[in-house]
Formats: C-alpha cells, structure tokens, sequence
C-alpha cells in the first residue's frame, strides 16, 4: 500500500500505464487531385487532368496512448484556391519505439474519408512517422509526417488521389478513473 518513486520514472515506464490525449495540429498539407480540363477527347468525354496543390492545415485529435501503442479519432481542415475546402475525418494507429525517458519515434497507419469540392466522402488509407517529445507528463509535442492514398473511381473527376504532408501537434496528456 505504496508508491515507489524514481527520480528517473517516466510515463513510459510502466507497461500498464494508459493516458488520455488530446492534440492541436497545425501542418502542412499536399494534394494530388483530378479535375475537369475542360477539354472533351473525340467521344466527346471530358478530359481529366491531375494537378496538384498544397496549403495550411489545422487538425484535431483525440486519443490514448499506452506504453508501445497510441490511437487517435482526428479530423483536419485546409483550404486552396484549386478546390476550396478541404477535410479529412479517420483514425491513427501507431506503434511507438521509445528511445529514451522523454523521446520515443511512432510508426502508424491512418485511414478514413476525405471531401473536396464539397463532393461525396472518398475513403482512404495511409502510413505515418513521426517523433513525440514528452517536455512534462501532461503536455508534449508531435512532429510528423504522413501519406494516404485515396480511393476514387477512374472517370471520377474533382477528387483528391492521394495526399501528403508534414505537422506539429501539441499533445495534452491526462489520466484518472474512467
């Protein structure tokens, strides 16, 4: 009926240990994307053209982390002039690697819709890596980068194919009874 503490425990420590997250992600955000030319071949079918494009995003993500594994329900948004809005909603997996008390590298895949051109959702599915630096037990910060391809249909036009980018995302960490 005690409690055993180290000047070097960590919140990694433990394989039992389970904590809440809860991220705000500010990155930046690569789109590859079909679209009419506004050109038709001779059966008179419109031509689509692949272009791509890159803005801000901002992101929100909910999570838990244990010692080797996190997962996330995240969301983000972003805006261009090829296509407007843009919006991402899905799910993260990651498998962490710590490297020290305060440091650990992620490896993950993500997966869920995306929407452009105010369109139907596309599913899609993707990897991310990253490192996660813990500055306290509550708050640390993430910096990453991911890659998802997106599933869309051949003659679909306006659609995003696959999208790429880089992030920053301050990580505020909680625990208690559920």
């Amino acid at each position: 009926m005690g409690m055993n503490a180290a000047a070097d425990d960590s919140f990694f420590q433990n394989e039992g240990d389970a904590r809440g997250l809860i991220g705000v992600e500010v990155g930046f955000m690569g789109t590859n994307f079909q679209k009419d030319s506004g050109k038709t071949d001779i059966n008179d079918n419109p031509i689509i053209e692949d272009t791509t494009t890159s803005s801000a995003s901002i992101g929100l993500k909910f999570g838990a982390e244990s010692r080797h594994y996190r997962a996330f329900v995240e969301g983000r948004i972003w805006n261009t002039d090829e296509y407007n809005n843009g919006a991402t909603v899905g799910g993260a997996l990651q498998y962490l690697i710590p490297t020290g008390d305060k440091l650990n590298l992620f490896i993950g895949i993500n997966g869920g819709a995306i929407n452009v051109y105010e369109s139907d959702w596309d599913p899609y599915l993707g990897a991310d890596l990253g490192v996660n630096i813990d500055m306290n037990n509550d708050f640390g910060i993430e910096i990453g980068g991911r890659y998802s391809s997106v599933d869309v249909g051949s003659s679909d036009m306006n659609k995003v194919t696959s999208f790429y980018g880089a992030y920053v995302t301050a990580i505020f960490k909680f625990s208690g009874d559920y």
